[in-house]
């Protein structure tokens, strides 16, 4: 039989995601990351190549057209900085741009946006080299090798097909105009880097699918997890426990006080004792204060002995208002008129005028 302390056969929950989530750790294959750069770099080359090249050029040949010898000092070098430093930034700004943002959109469709500073705080484990050895020759270590190792042949053989097949054309740039060849080279240059990061995205795409299941696999949860988050999560139960006797407690202080305010006190006679307010002016009908029964209906006797508040036995009354009135709650209907009698009964005792029950 399998062990659900260490078998991992439930689905994570929505919690354990989400702190995982915080500390950084999510499906992410760094390939993709990679390939989508490199499209972006093909493209980059392809639609803004042409005018990088020739501001470069611009930037050269201005670099080379000044006198032999020049009086170096601050003015001339800030505006020498100033100027050629302008042109380059012109040139380079749109390809950089195109660059930051196929990055930002790469991980924002594997991640989605996440800001996490778990995973820049310093772990000075990383620093063991005897743990740095033991991720090498790892299992998963030696996977990584081998992956990057037929990446590595795959792009070399893509790269060394393409230049083969190329080489007629390249051959036939001799002796021709150096303007059109240097053209015709960068073309070709740009396919070669739109083959290889095409290849890059399809190997990424599977990198990132396995990243996903991996990912899926090692947030699974042993029956015996996914009941420590749910203790967690409801409170421990010895807590639970505590806090339901302070509520208990409470309350129960609370009927205690309303025992010295009470009308009247009706009981069992030992048994049980249930405590009888009515205020004709404030109260639709009269409200019962606080009940018990055992030890709690004696306290209450106890404390309507002191306080002068009458007891009247009526055994059928009694348990009627214990089973069926909560504290707070008013007398029901149909008792309305027994209650009635026993508090104009107690208004005579003390002398006072019946109220309008």
């Amino acid at each position: 039989m399998a062990d659900e302390h260490g078998d991992k056969t439930e689905l994570p929950t929505d919690r354990r995601r989400q702190e995982v989530r915080e500390k950084g750790n999510v499906a992410k294959s760094v390939d993709l990351n990679a390939a989508a750069l490199m499209i972006a770099a093909a493209m980059a080359m392809a639609f803004l190549g042409h005018s990088l090249v020739y501001t470069l050029a611009d930037f050269l040949s201005a670099s080379l057209r000044g006198p032999a010898w020049d009086r170096l000092d601050q003015g001339l070098l800030m505006k020498h900085l100033a100027g050629n430093g302008t042109l380059v930034l012109k040139a380079l700004v749109p390809f950089l741009l195109m660059m930051a943002v196929a990055a930002i959109v790469a991980n924002l469709a594997q991640v989605g946006f996440l800001i996490s500073t778990e995973v820049l705080q310093p772990k000075f484990s990383r620093l063991n080299p005897l743990e740095g050895v033991k991720r090498i020759f790892s299992i998963q270590g030696l996977v990584k090798l081998a992956i990057s190792v037929a990446k590595l042949v795959l792009f070399t053989s893509l790269a060394a097909w393409f230049i083969w097949t190329s080489l007629g054309q390249f051959l036939s740039f001799t002796g021709g105009d150096l303007a059109g060849s240097a053209a015709a080279t960068g073309r070709a240059l740009i396919g070669l880097a739109f083959l290889l990061s095409l290849s890059l995205l399809a190997l990424a795409l599977l990198d990132y699918g396995y990243q996903r299941w991996k990912f899926e696999q090692d947030l699974m949860m042993t029956k015996q997890e996914v009941r420590e988050e749910m203790r967690q999560m409801e409170g421990d139960p010895m807590i639970r426990a505590r806090r339901r006797e302070a509520h208990r407690k409470l309350a129960l202080s609370r009927q205690m006080q309303q025992v010295k305010e009470a009308d009247v006190v009706v009981t069992n006679p030992t048994h049980i004792a249930v405590a009888i307010k009515y205020d004709a002016e404030k109260m639709a009908a009269p409200i019962v204060v606080a009940k018990g029964q055992g030890y709690l209906a004696e306290r209450i006797r106890t404390l309507a002995a002191e306080h002068g508040v009458p007891i009247v036995e009526k055994k059928p009354l009694a348990r009627a208002l214990y089973q069926t009135v909560k504290v707070g709650h008013p007398v029901p209907t149909d008792l309305y008129e027994v209650v009635a009698e026993i508090l104009a009964y107690v208004y005579r005792l003390k002398g006072k005028a019946p109220k309008n029950t």
